[in-house]
């Protein structure tokens, strides 16, 4: 285990002592003076997976940065300016280097089209500014140059790689000295960075002239600078705790930002100055969104790994604002805030760097944007109580809508779980508010969903059904009753004549259709399902689906197609299993429609569901319901969690 390993492992192991003493007695009292971990980027190889070459962090009073590594910890100069990019010291790819500010751009740009990263840096050779169209970070050589023959064709540049090997020309009192020193390397044409170094006491300054990826390479950057500069000794730096700068554009090339490369075998802890009580830091690549806290930067698993640590309570502030909505009633909130604060601690280490991830594969954190002063009177009015069954934490599941029922752990998992049976629960308000589509045929026979308030009714045919006329060119004709989640079957003229079938309430969390799904789609589904579940395949399309048996409270957990049983890990899996433009359908607590006589030909099959979730534990929109009836928020829980205590 190398040194950087031991480490983390000391840090884990210090927060890991304190979630077992949380979840054994009564330190979870302490919880609220605690702080958590939260991943922004992380990939450990189980849950949430998502990484970022490089990351961009903005603060409008600037920010304090500090290096820590096998040296010692301590704190860097301040350098001017409301934003800076960090990325580790690895191999990466130049795809192009040009004086041409709009060619880098274009270069850029491509690169983004193709699904790759791609960030300019500026640098200075020979007395000339040139920009450098970075790409990627690599671990090692042989994974940057498996990538140039990609990067090459996908931008028709010739990419190269450049890796972390330097020499170190000479230290220097002052970071404004070894600039200078830059400078003159760069006017010889020899690249050269200014390096912020830590000997655990003070910051030292020194040049680091290359980006070589071999021995080979470094005598030969020896030879040429020895020659421009014969008075300095180009040896290999031995330091491990190590910043390098260098420059990248952000917004307008005549605005660049400092880049922070950092030694692997080091973190940076990155804050905003506390100008102001609640100083954020901003991320560019999470969508802008702003944080408490400090942002801690690092290597781990072989990729840059970003993690926000902060309060809990404070954690709880963007929890509770992104998981239910701001205004919902105050006992609704404070219920949320009790499950969210609970799942935090139940998660205990689960990355190994952080305790949990900012995304809905834990619960979604979405930062300062989304508090209100709601929100915090929520969460502070619950300050440190969570939810145990039998002495212990219990996992608080919750979800939006349970369609009326919530769901046994049987219908979930495939196991009961003891606190978490089938409750109603009043789910209706999103139906209530939803506005109102119909179902027609046109007369070619089409079927289709437009919005009421796209037609005027025209009359009446003989069997009685409504007949009516498109008031708005170009309106949509839809597979379904949303604007979201169904595709346009066609435009249809203002004026053209449909027949109405069917009323139906726009797509909600309440209630909700998927499909109609051909014979053909149906079968492809199935199939792919049927061979990564090693189950007998479907012969021929499917013409028959049935659902075979229901749970407790009523959601599918088992069915057939044509009378061969469907294969899932878990009966929830059926919610993955059906997709529609790369959605699954939102619960299990469904009927499949078989709908014939279409111009499409052949039966459809159209799924009609109700609740959006697993359905274990915790309707939010239950809750609000209750909220509004005048429950607080400890009866709420104990409806949907029995046999529970809640405390501090």
């Amino acid at each position: 285990m190398d040194d950087m390993k031991k480490k983390w492992m000391g840090k884990v192991l210090s927060v890991s002592l304190m979630t077992v003493a949380l979840m054994g007695g009564p330190a979870p009292a302490e919880a609220a003076s605690e702080h958590i971990r939260v991943a922004l980027f992380v990939d450990t190889g189980k849950g949430y997976r998502g990484v970022v070459p490089s990351v961009t962090l903005t603060a409008e009073k600037g920010m304090e940065v500090t290096l820590a590594g096998p040296e010692g910890k301590i704190e860097l100069p301040e350098l001017k300016g409301e934003a800076a990019r960090y990325r580790v010291d690895e191999y990466h790819l130049i795809v192009a280097q040009t004086p041409d500010w709009n060619q880098a751009q274009q270069i850029a740009q491509l690169l983004s089209q193709r699904k790759y990263e791609g960030s300019i840096q500026v640098a200075k050779r020979g007395g000339q500014t040139v920009y450098q169209v970075v790409s990627g970070t690599y671990d090692t050589y042989q994974a940057a140059a498996n990538q140039v023959a990609a990067v090459a064709q996908a931008t028709g540049q010739k990419p190269v790689v450049q890796g972390p090997l330097r020499l170190e020309a000479g230290q220097f009192k002052s970071l404004s000295e070894a600039q200078k020193w830059q400078e003159s390397f760069e006017q010889k044409g020899i690249p050269a960075y200014p390096v912020l170094l830590s000997n655990g006491e003070k910051v030292k300054y020194a040049v680091w002239i290359g980006d070589e990826v071999s021995q080979e390479a470094l005598a030969a950057l020896a030879r040429k600078a020895s020659s421009a500069f014969p008075n300095f000794s180009y040896k290999a730096p031995d330091s491990q705790s190590y910043v390098v700068l260098k420059q990248d554009v952000y917004g307008s090339p005549d605005e660049p930002i400092w880049k922070y490369v950092f030694s692997p075998q080091a973190k940076l802890t990155v804050e905003a100055k506390k100008a102001e009580p609640e100083a954020l830091i901003g991320v560019v690549e999470r969508e802008q969104r702003t944080y408490r806290g400090e942002m801690e930067l690092s290597e781990y698993n072989g990729h840059l790994t970003v993690v926000n640590e902060l309060p809990l309570e404070e954690y709880l502030y963007g929890v509770v604002g992104s998981e239910m909505a701001p205004g919902w009633p105050l006992e609704a909130l404070k219920t949320q805030a009790v499950l969210s604060r609970t799942r935090a601690l139940w998660q205990g280490n689960k990355y190994g760097i952080a305790n949990v991830s900012d995304t809905v594969t834990e619960q979604a954190y979405y930062g300062y944007g989304k508090e209100s002063e709601d929100v915090r009177e929520a969460v502070d009015e619950t300050a440190g109580e969570v939810i145990y069954y039998q002495g212990k934490l219990v996992e608080s599941l919750f979800y939006s809508n349970a369609g009326g029922m919530t769901a046994d752990g049987t219908e979930v998992w495939g196991n009961p779980v003891p606190y978490l049976r089938p409750v109603e629960s009043d789910d209706t308000y999103p139906l209530e508010a939803a506005s109102l589509w119909y179902r027609v045929k046109l007369a070619d026979g089409t079927i289709g969903y437009v919005r009421s308030d796209l037609v005027r009714l025209t009359g009446t045919e003989a069997n009685g059904a409504r007949i009516a006329v498109i008031t708005t060119e170009n309106t949509n004709l839809r597979t379904g009753p949303s604007t979201t989640t169904h595709r346009v079957l066609s435009t249809l003229p203002s004026g053209a004549e449909v027949t109405i079938l069917s009323e139906e309430a726009e797509e909600n969390a309440y209630a909700w259709t998927r499909g109609p799904f051909t014979s053909a789609e149906l079968t492809a589904l199935l199939n792919a399902n049927q061979d990564k579940n090693k189950a007998p395949r479907i012969q021929g399309n499917v013409t028959s689906l049935k659902v075979t048996k229901r749970g407790p409270s009523g959601r599918v957990i088992a069915m057939e197609a044509n009378g061969v049983q469907i294969a899932v890990p878990s009966p929830d899996a059926f919610r993955s299993l059906f997709q529609q433009g790369g959605s699954p359908i939102r619960s299990t607590k469904f009927d499949v429609e078989v709908i014939q006589g279409g111009k499409q030909g052949g039966p459809q099959f159209l799924f009609r569901g109700y609740g959006f979730g697993h359905g274990l534990g915790v309707s939010q929109y239950g809750a609000r319901a209750m909220a509004e009836k005048g429950y607080d928020y400890l009866q709420i829980l104990q409806h949907y969690y029995q046999d529970v205590t809640i405390d501090k």
